[in-house]
């Protein structure tokens, strides 16, 4: 499975459209077995969507706030 984080300096980013990085997690077996950074190369919104299925995203973390 694979688990995309909104990422931004060691944490997670609150804004999922404006995220410059996610952090994947590659897990099997209940563990997580790798992870890294992947740069979306200054896409936003919907653009995101895209790029997470094209790196084979399974489930996605964000932040939220109120505005």
């Amino acid at each position: 499975m694979r688990i995309a984080v909104t990422y931004e300096n060691g944490q997670i980013f609150q804004h999922f459209g404006h995220t410059a990085q996610f952090k994947l997690y590659m897990v099997e077996g209940g563990a997580v077995a790798s992870s890294g950074v992947l740069s979306t190369n200054g896409s936003g919104h919907s653009a995101l969507a895209g790029f997470l299925v094209n790196h084979q995203v399974d489930a996605l973390i964000c932040g939220g706030h109120c505005h």
